[in-house]
């Protein structure tokens, strides 16, 4: 080597991305245990996020990456001097990642956050972090790379225009020890971005307001990379009612999936097509599971709602049954507190899934989270309890409802789970997840 020559030579770095453990939303509920442990509802483990191994993938061959799995009890090393701590996190994982970035500032070892609580509390974040990346990390990751290398980590890192997902490689799930995890299954991105200001969802501020598709041809890729044949697509974006962009997108989807002896779970809101012909096409895709959130949208808002219509209600029933004609297990996930509701809510949606026959359903406590519409509308109502974020996991009353008393939301929460599962066979709960039932737990 010529004299000189070493300083020509980039500094070999080494990461440490971190999963902040959380509180599963059951948890603390002593008298649902028995439930939780017969039904196994609400106490699986899901498929670990794609942040991080996102992360691991956009990273250069030549940087050591390792990953802490706080979330199934690997030990953290504070001892370790990693160039970079990274930890991605939502918010019930909040308090436990900023307890985690202390220690390893306070030992000298720079940290960086990102995920959807950063994103949107970024200058909370900031004072448990050395920098935070502001929504997507695609953009930015190479950037924040040679920064760390060369010392000059800046406090916020903030993608510039919209980032093209069919440059999205395949995240390094292996990066996560899958045998720890109970449900045998991956989650898939399909989209970025949302039209829909949902009251209760961040997508629109994390992601912005025009849909992004990943190219089918990258879904497949990612797809047959993956060693289980049962996955999660997170976007509720691609079951939305948009002739023009979504559904040929969709269809385009299921026309690739189809024959491949795949388990495709869709999430939704009520605010679907009511075409049969439509779930038939899903089934032959491969879609075995549609899982549909009530309480944010205007449909299921109005069909939960005192003034619900016999015409509301009866559409709400005869779209749970198209779904289910189809093959495909309808899974209800039902929110209980907005100001629209009373306490008549807990009655109305017991009565729904009885008529409707749904016999898989989850009850969640709604809750104010940054970012979102609802709990912007609260922090100015001044109607936060507390930010103990160990709480803030939907199952905890952590504001002030306006339709009833938090004794009374809290009461019927425990309410929903126990009469609604009262009776049902556990062998048939989970049936369309594979890897969860007869686990112990």
């Amino acid at each position: 080597m010529t004299p000189g020559a070493e300083t020509m030579v980039a500094r070999d770095l080494k990461l440490r991305l971190i999963y902040p453990r959380f509180q599963k939303f059951l948890d603390g509920h002593e008298r649902l245990k028995p439930l939780v442990q017969k039904h196994q509802v609400g106490n699986y483990t899901m498929p670990p996020p794609l942040g991080l191994p996102l992360i691991a993938a956009l990273t250069p061959p030549d940087i050591e990456v390792n990953l802490t799995d706080d979330n199934i009890g690997q030990p953290v090393d504070y001892d370790e001097k990693p160039d970079l701590v990274a930890l991605s996190f939502f918010t019930p994982q909040a308090n436990r990642a900023y307890a985690i970035a202390d220690e390893f500032r306070r030992r000298g070892t720079k940290v960086i956050m990102g995920g959807i609580h950063p994103s949107c509390l970024p200058e909370e974040a900031l004072l448990h972090a050395d920098s935070v990346c502001v929504g997507e990390v695609e953009p930015v990751w190479d950037e924040i790379l040679a920064d760390t290398r060369a010392g000059t980590l800046k406090r916020l890192y903030k993608p510039v225009g919209e980032y093209d997902l069919a440059r999205l490689p395949i995240p390094k799930r292996s990066i996560f020890e899958g045998d720890n995890y109970s449900w045998s299954a991956h989650l898939v991105l399909a989209t970025r971005g949302c039209p829909v200001r949902c009251t209760g969802c961040p997508i629109p501020l994390k992601e912005g307001l025009d849909i992004r598709f990943r190219p089918v041809a990258k879904m497949i890729e990612d797809i047959e990379a993956m060693p289980f044949k049962q996955f999660y697509i997170i976007d509720d974006t691609v079951m939305l009612p948009n002739k023009r962009r979504i559904l040929p997108y969709l269809m385009s989807l299921m026309e690739a999936t189809a024959g491949r002896g795949l388990s495709i779970f869709l999430a939704s809101t009520m605010m679907m097509f009511a075409d049969p012909e439509f779930y038939r096409k899903l089934k032959r895709g491969g879609t075995s599971s549609m899982y549909t959130v009530f309480g944010f949208d205007r449909l299921s808002r109005a069909l939960l709602s005192p003034e619900c219509s016999p015409k509301e209600w009866q559409d709400g029933i005869d779209l749970v049954h198209m779904i289910e004609d189809a093959g495909i297990h309808f899974f209800g996930s039902f929110g209980v507190g907005s100001d629209d509701q009373d306490e008549g809510v807990f009655d109305r949606i017991i009565q729904f899934c009885s008529e409707s026959g749904i016999d898989l359903a989850e009850f969640y406590i709604e809750t104010p989270f940054p970012g979102t519409p609802f709990g912007q509308r609260l922090e100015a109502e001044d109607r936060i309890l507390h930010r103990n974020y160990d709480l803030w996991n939907t199952g905890n009353v952590v504001y002030r409802p306006k339709g009833m008393t938090e004794d009374q939301l809290l009461s019927g929460f425990q309410y929903l789970w126990e009469e609604f599962y009262d009776g049902k066979d556990e062998n048939r709960t989970l049936r369309t997840f594979e890897g969860v039932m007869n686990r112990p737990v």
